[in-house]
């Protein structure tokens, strides 16, 4: 009886620990899923593809109008929110190429075009957590 009580003890422990888990790893696709949103929104963007962390799709690149661009999302990240506070703040991390070289940041500058800058995106960047409106920020 001890022993079958154990289990059940350890059981619903281990239920407990995923469910906490859930939502944590909810918001990270949460997070994910606004990024390619706020890139797809970018007025440059054509013709996006989604396959798992990894975008392809044509924009403008210098004067090249429909240049072959990559964006694969290497991590997503929630930091800690404060206690009584409806904000968090997300940051993804992602790897940038143009018709097949890597786009790399140069000291604080992304060396992203501009449209993609104005609207909050670059290789490393941060997004707040509303979670009245259940929605990411860029901005």
């Amino acid at each position: 009886m001890r022993q079958q009580l154990l289990v059940v003890c350890l059981t619903a422990c281990a239920l407990t620990g995923c469910r906490a888990a859930a939502p944590e790893q909810l918001r990270e696709q949460q997070l994910k899923d606004s990024f390619v949103q706020q890139i797809a929104s970018t007025g440059i963007v054509h013709h996006l593809q989604r396959d798992g962390d990894t975008l392809s799709f044509s924009a403008r690149h210098v004067d090249q109008l429909d240049a072959a661009w990559r964006v694969h999302i290497d991590s997503a990240t929630i930091e800690s929110q404060s206690a009584g506070t409806t904000q968090g703040k997300g940051v993804v991390k992602s790897s940038w190429y143009v018709n097949g070289e890597p786009i790399r940041p140069r000291s604080d500058q992304s060396d992203l075009p501009l449209p993609f800058l104005d609207n909050g995106i670059a290789q490393e960047c941060w997004a707040l957590w509303d979670s009245r409106s259940r929605q990411w920020s860029w901005k």
